[in-house]
């Protein structure tokens, strides 16, 4: 039985290799689920990798939107959240309320959960990023663990006085895990770091993160998992 489940863990993590400038099941790309061993293929494309046509411009500079002001352009299913109008005052995430890592690797930022559909989500960052993707992976967090239930939608976020929107998906299985709702995202950006044992390998900060889950929800094993926190690449927001 040790054997098996060896196996089984070697057989997971060569199914997830790192991937350059790839979310792990974007595009017309067919990969193996790693809970069930099938085969599936997601042919939608990652279509807001570019933002141009989701990102939501706020140009009055009257308010952020989350107090019934006058700021038109945040829509009004995410009016409940605190919004930058001058891209450096009024995130909801800041230094007072994040860890130091996660303040690190994104910055100050608004991620926020339409009232309307609980699939799409909104970011703004501080700190714009021009040169590399930011991610956001749809989670539903039950006692203390976080389990994946879609694929990683990534696009550049390259002003901070604009808010983007990400349409996530709940593609996990195609079935089983369609039931679980989004209460949490975990954010990061699209790079490559060395991860320690029981990686001991380079990934893509996603794949790490899918690794972990995985283990983490099947196998009750808490190494991965351990192994990606202590790497601190990654920004946790409960919805």
């Amino acid at each position: 039985m040790k054997l098996l489940t060896l196996l089984m863990l070697i057989s997971l993590i060569s199914c997830v290799s790192p991937r350059d400038k790839r979310a792990l099941y974007s595009g017309t790309e067919t990969t193996t689920d790693n809970t069930t061993g099938n085969n599936s293929s997601d042919n939608s494309s990652n279509v807001n990798e570019s933002g141009d046509s989701t990102s939501v411009p706020i140009v009055d500079g009257s308010d952020s939107g989350s107090t019934g002001g006058t700021n038109s352009n945040v829509p009004a299913e995410i009016r409940h959240c605190n919004w930058s109008t001058d891209g450096s005052t009024g995130f909801e995430n800041t230094s007072s309320n994040m860890e130091s890592y996660s303040l690190s690797h994104l910055g100050e930022n608004t991620i926020c959960q339409s009232k309307n559909t609980q699939s799409d989500i909104y970011v703004q960052l501080k700190n714009a990023t021009a040169d590399v993707r930011v991610c956001v992976i749809p989670t539903y967090e039950q006692n203390g663990r976080s389990i994946y239930l879609g694929e990683a939608r990534c696009q550049f976020v390259d002003s901070n006085k604009k808010i983007y929107k990400f349409p996530l998906l709940k593609n996990r299985d195609y079935g089983r895990y369609q039931n679980f709702a989004i209460n949490s995202v975990m954010v990061m950006k699209e790079q490559t770091f060395f991860f320690d044992s029981p990686f001991y390998r380079e990934q893509i900060t996603y794949d790490a993160y899918f690794i972990c889950s995985v283990n983490l929800d099947l196998y009750g094993d808490s190494s991965y998992c351990d192994a990606f926190r202590q790497k601190g690449q990654y920004f946790y927001k409960k919805l």
